[in-house]
């Protein structure tokens, strides 16, 4: 078959790898001048758990109250009735129905793919720490007895599913992450032994060049005005360039979903990631860390350090940067490993980036509706821990083989 993919990002770049895997003729397009330049530059690399991170799912991760009301956490203007107002209403209530069922249907689902795409990851690759300064284990910090109880009541649903963590106290944490600073005080710390964090950008690069390796072929710097279902096509600069199929992995943009006549409740929301260089390797972090209460994660990557924080919604990428953010940002990053970052050096870089949320939290993969149309998109935060489980999905999707793990819960049908 003759496949198009369009976006560049590590969600398009991981369906073309699977495409090409297959034998298939891969053309992936790309509006930026280079791959994996837009949500994929420089998240935080966090892949697991997955339900710690902001937004995870509804019913999981940090209460929609708490980010709203904390510490200037999420940044959502908008009056009764306005667009945000109207996305969050549908996210209380998902969270509502979560509750309700008692198992957390969204939880699950997000915990059922994470676990696949998981098991597809590393295939093929034979250094997984020099693909992507891949790091092992992780720690949840939590600073409050609320925390502290609150995760209490995820633990078990959490091991039910097969997740091993385990509640530390300051001590067992500190021979972990022995930078971590001592002026700041937190009672506990989750451990998550089998979880992990990479440079998203490193390895989106490493599997764009197997890719390539095989055959697809990625053309940057154009825009896709138009898909075209009959026949199948994308219209570029006026003329219609013949497909077999098409995968939309476009992220948060919703101009080509739109033009297709589908109205999925698509919210771009935005965040930050500082990354400097490692100024004492004895006082950085060893791997990634959360500060739960802050919503911000640490990962170690190579020989730098990357900081992540910061939800904005209703925003655009001309927006000027949500100072009080950064400081907060910088603030935490001296706090929990102070002398551990060069944060005065000229190699700080500050980035900030937007991703695709659905108000239940899991991604929409599937077919669009129109025919040889299909949607691999919005995965919220959870890009780079998802791409691979939903490329081999999709891949088996549009050749009508069945999937190996159930992907109804991900219909874009759904709405």
């Amino acid at each position: 078959m003759n496949i198009a993919i369009v976006g560049a990002g590590i969600t398009g770049i991981s369906t073309a790898l699977e495409f090409a895997r297959d034998g298939h003729q891969v053309t992936v397009y790309e509006q930026m001048n280079a791959a994996a330049e837009d949500a994929s530059f420089a998240p935080g690399g966090w892949l697991s758990p997955l339900v710690a991170q902001s937004l995870a799912a509804p019913g999981a991760g940090m209460p929609l109250k708490s980010l709203r009301s904390g510490a200037s956490l999420l940044q959502a203007p908008g009056m009764l009735g306005s667009a945000n107002w109207r996305w969050m209403r549908q996210w209380k209530k998902n969270g509502k129905l979560a509750h309700k069922q008692g198992n957390q249907p969204f939880c699950t689902a997000l915990h059922t793919l994470g676990s696949y795409s998981a098991s597809l990851r590393w295939q093929n690759c034979d250094d997984t720490e020099m693909a992507a300064e891949h790091k092992a284990g992780s720690l949840v910090l939590l600073r409050t007895p609320q925390e502290v109880a609150f995760w209490n009541t995820q633990l078990a649903s959490l091991q039910a599913q097969g997740v091993t963590c385990q509640l530390l106290n300051a001590t067992q944490t500190q021979a972990l992450e022995p930078g971590l600073g001592q002026e700041i005080a937190w009672l506990n710390a989750l451990h998550f032994p089998d979880s992990e964090s990479i440079n998203p950008r490193l390895w989106a690069h490493y599997l764009r060049m197997q890719a390539q390796a095989m055959g697809a072929i990625f053309r940057t710097g154009i825009s896709v005005q138009k898909i075209s279902t009959q026949p199948t096509g994308l219209e570029i600069s006026g003329q219609l360039h013949p497909f077999d199929a098409i995968v939309l992995c476009t992220g948060a943009k919703h101009q080509l979903t739109e033009s297709l006549g589908l109205r999925l409740p698509l919210m771009p929301i935005w965040g930050y990631s500082v990354t400097a260089p490692v100024r004492d390797a004895l006082q950085a972090p060893r791997a990634a860390i959360m500060d739960w209460a802050q919503q911000a994660t640490i990962s170690r990557m190579g020989q730098r350090i990357r900081i992540t924080a910061g939800l904005e919604m209703g925003s655009h990428a001309g927006a000027a940067h949500h100072n009080h953010t950064l400081q907060r940002m910088y603030r935490l990053l001296n706090d929990w490993f102070p002398g551990g970052a060069h944060l005065s050096s000229p190699q700080v870089q500050v980035w900030r980036g937007n991703r695709g949320y659905l108000p239940d939290g899991l991604p929409a993969v599937g077919p669009s509706g129109h025919p040889n149309v299909w949607l691999n998109i919005a995965h919220g935060s959870h890009g780079i821990s998802l791409a691979a489980g939903c490329a081999r999905a999709i891949a088996d999707m549009v050749q009508r083989q069945t999937p190996a793990i159930d992907m109804q819960a991900f219909s874009p049908q759904r709405f």
